[in-house]
């Protein structure tokens, strides 16, 4: 099935309208009385709610809850199905920032994330009950944070207040290099780690 098949059998079995990544992202959703980080309006770029459309598929199934990537879009040029997870480094390290807890965060991405992807493959197999769902299909994994994933992480900070708080870039930095590290030992697909304010330019060219 091509990625744009998929997306929409996945869209028609979900409940709610297409939503946005602000939307659904611990960093900045308003529903969680946050801001979004970007600007006002937020992402442009629709995606559906994928832990909405788990909890329905459990429930049609009669199974236990299953892991679930947070999003699931098609790129523009519809040549991708993307899988999205959303992760919030930012909120990890203004309220427990430690390089111990960093990798005990990395340590249970590396167990939880493949799980996420291989339980979202199954469920889209499932809605369009195809076993060749994905035969004819490109995936990409996306792994999204909200601290800068540039090399130049001090001056990347989105407040001067952290680093004169005491929190150095050295820590974003080991964040992104494990994060990363998770993300290429994901050989089954293709994979991304992207900051949540180039989501939308970044996407623009798959």
């Amino acid at each position: 099935m091509t990625p744009i098949d998929i997306y929409n059998q996945v869209y028609t079995f979900s409940s709610l309208p297409t939503t946005i990544i602000c939307d659904l992202h611990s960093a900045c959703s308003p529903q969680k009385k946050k801001s979004y980080l970007c600007s006002h309006a937020g992402s442009k770029t629709p995606v559906i709610d994928f832990d909405n459309v788990k909890t329905r598929a459990d429930i049609a199934q009669g199974v236990e809850s299953r892991k679930s990537v947070d999003a699931l879009t098609v790129s523009p040029s519809r040549t991708f199905l993307c899988f999205i997870e959303l992760k919030s480094w930012d909120l990890l390290i203004t309220y427990n920032g430690s390089e111990k807890n960093v990798r005990k965060q990395v340590a249970k991405y590396s167990s939880d994330l493949p799980t996420k992807l291989s339980d979202s493959m199954q469920i889209c197999e499932e809605i369009t009950n195809n076993p060749d769902t994905f035969d004819e299909c490109k995936i990409i994994y996306i792994l999204i944070t909200d601290i800068s994933v540039e090399d130049d992480g001090i001056s990347a900070l989105s407040s001067d207040l952290m680093a004169l708080a005491g929190i150095s870039s050295d820590l974003k930095e080991l964040c992104n290099s494990l994060s990363k590290g998770v993300m290429d030992g994901i050989t089954s697909v293709e994979t991304r780690y992207w900051e949540c304010r180039s989501f939308d330019r970044n996407i623009s060219v798959l």
